[in-house]
């Protein structure tokens, strides 16, 4: 996404028509700064999201057949009121198993309440000494008190990954 916004800005100051646009390429991205990228560019918006009287066995259901590890929790009006973990599943899982209960329980019960979130103009930076200060695995992205995305540390691994290749073929060019 940035570097589509820095090859828009560069063939619009340019003045060529649209049609004419070269596709971008990562040297239309002169200065690569990754400190001022934002959250909104790397969350995840295509989320899967419970109600607070969800019950808990098909949350854990959901989160498996979707391979995702963090389930936010929203009320009727699209506002986040808790998160899910499988962490918080295993937790909770394991104790009905040493207790010999088997108690059925909702998302309401089992969730972490009131979860640190970021906005989606919060910097990659902050968010990421966020997670690690907080030891959490993700952050939802809030907007106006409306769940709009959420950053894991997947999608850090991810950030991670381009920043090394890109550095990389830095010195593998100057070679």
């Amino acid at each position: 996404l940035t570097i589509l916004t820095a090859a828009i800005i560069k063939n619009q100051k340019i003045g060529n028509p649209v049609h004419t646009w070269p596709l971008p390429k990562k040297d239309d991205l002169a200065i690569y700064r990754p400190a001022v990228l934002k959250v909104e560019e790397f969350m995840i918006t295509d989320l899967f999201t419970v109600q607070q009287d969800d019950l808990i066995e098909m949350v854990a259901e959901l989160m498996d057949w979707k391979k995702i590890r963090h389930m936010p929790v929203e009320d009727p009006k699209g506002n986040l009121v808790g998160l899910i973990t499988s962490r918080t599943l295993l937790r909770h899982f394991t104790k009905q198993c040493l207790r010999g209960i088997k108690e059925t329980k909702t998302a309401r019960e089992v969730m972490q309440q009131n979860p640190i979130t970021v906005s989606p103009d919060t910097s990659i930076v902050e968010a990421m000494h966020k997670m690690r200060d907080n030891r959490i695995g993700c952050l939802p992205v809030v907007k106006n008190g409306e769940l709009i995305g959420i950053i894991t540390e997947m999608d850090f691994l991810r950030i991670s990954g381009r920043l090394i290749e890109r550095q990389q073929q830095r010195m593998e060019g100057n070679q």
